[in-house]
């Protein structure tokens, strides 16, 4: 009766240790799928992002025939404050198109956020 019973209980876990196997090579064989589709996914956003570039020779740069105004700077801007804001304008340029400051006053608060905490969500939450 024993060696029935051992036979029996043989038998039940090699069905279970089967089921569990099965079980093992399912999920991961559908994550790997899965792993693949998200793969070619993002080989196809990057192919059709990359669009080639014409090379256009720049056109020459027009003469200034009138010096721009002068930028209206609030109170409480020193110069520097406006001469560094024009100097970073100037060295984002590509030198052929030409820009003028205009205005600089004081950046107001967005709710109760700093201003630099607002661009840094901004940023991280743009989409892909």
């Amino acid at each position: 009766m024993s060696s029935t019973l051992l036979l029996q209980a043989g038998n039940l876990l090699a069905d279970a240790g089967m089921t569990v196997l099965i079980g093992v090579v399912v999920v991961f064989g559908v994550l790997l799928v899965l792993t693949f589709v998200f793969w070619l996914f993002g080989v196809v956003a990057r192919a059709g992002s990359h669009k080639p570039a014409a090379t256009k020779p720049a056109p020459a740069p027009k003469p200034i025939k009138q010096p721009a105004p002068a930028p209206a700077v609030d109170d409480g801007v020193p110069e520097e404050v406006v001469a560094v804001i024009a100097a970073a304008i100037a060295a984002m340029s590509d030198g052929a198109t030409r820009y003028a400051v205009r205005r600089i006053s004081p950046a107001r608060s967005q709710g109760a956020r700093p201003v630099w905490a607002a661009a840094g969500i901004a940023d991280n939450t743009q989409p892909f």
